[in-house]
């Protein structure tokens, strides 16, 4: 069995492309198979893998190839990190996905493209993940009706938890909407770039500066409470660091640039559910 995981957020700088390729190296590193796929036109993922940027007319280097209707399961995967793991390659998205969402309603089933071609033309991995722009539409819808779970990237800042329940709103329309069966579950809500020495963080999720409890914030108005009221899982955070800038700028996860910082451990959590979704299928 296999999971598509889709890694969406309706704001940007939420660290998804972040989330995306640090999952993909942990998941690696537990001996999956793993790809990448970007369906983001500005082609972020290129920068986190190491990989050169994409040109407009370069659709099939792109998974914008999967849009023609002469593709036939050719997917355009590159091998990244190979130093260090055999298990993670990519699928890049960039600016050749303008095309392919300026012709989406020659599809017959146009928010099906990618979960037809997936179905028809099986990639042979454990998992496969999906990062998506900040616009859930049209390519977060796409990812979602290819999916078989779902994540939900957050800044702990007011406008972010409040556009989140606009994401939940979102997500379970589509999915009755597009008729999914079976139904992308949702893996959980993942509190990113968290700035514990920033009030507004600390406050929405119910920590003091040192990460643990603090007790005097009402539970009621935290994330944390909330998604729990609707029985949604959420994460432990991952905070802001300036690692993670500087190991995109190399192309590497915090993992390889810097891999004894307590960092990597971050995603730990998130890994071992996939782990234990793989197990029990």
């Amino acid at each position: 069995m296999q999971v598509r995981l889709t890694i969406e957020s309706n704001t940007g700088g939420s660290g998804k492309t972040t989330l995306a390729s640090h999952l993909a190296y942990a998941l690696a590193s537990k001996k999956l198979r793993v790809v990448l796929i970007e369906l983001d036109p500005n082609g972020s993922l290129a920068l986190f893998t190491g990989l050169p940027k994409l040109r407009p007319d370069e659709v099939e280097d792109s998974i914008a190839c999967i849009f023609e209707r002469q593709f036939k399961g050719n997917y355009p995967l590159v091998p990244v990190w190979e130093s260090s793991t055999k298990l993670v390659q990519v699928i890049r998205g960039g600016s050749p996905l303008h095309t392919a969402i300026r012709g989406l309603h020659l599809h017959e089933r146009p928010y099906e493209v990618l979960k037809d071609r997936l179905e028809d033309y099986p990639i042979d991995a454990d998992v496969i993940i999906i990062d998506t722009p900040a616009s859930v539409e049209p390519m977060g819808l796409i990812a979602l009706a290819a999916a078989t779970h779902f994540i939900a990237a957050i800044k702990p800042e007011f406008k972010d938890s409040w556009s989140s329940s606009d994401m939940l709103n979102w997500f379970y329309e589509k999915v009755d909407s597009l008729r999914l069966r079976p139904r992308p579950k949702i893996l959980g809500f993942v509190p990113s770039r968290v700035d514990l020495q920033k009030a507004v963080h600390r406050n929405l999720l119910g920590l003091k500066a040192d990460g643990s409890v603090n007790e005097k914030i009402d539970p009621v108005d935290t994330i944390p409470y909330q998604l729990e009221q609707l029985e949604i899982p959420c994460f432990p955070h991952i905070k802001e660091s300036g690692f993670f800038l500087s190991a995109s700028g190399t192309g590497l996860p915090v993992h390889l640039y810097r891999p004894d910082d307590k960092i990597t451990k971050s995603f730990d959590p998130i890994i071992k559910e996939i782990v234990k979704i793989l197990k029990t299928k």
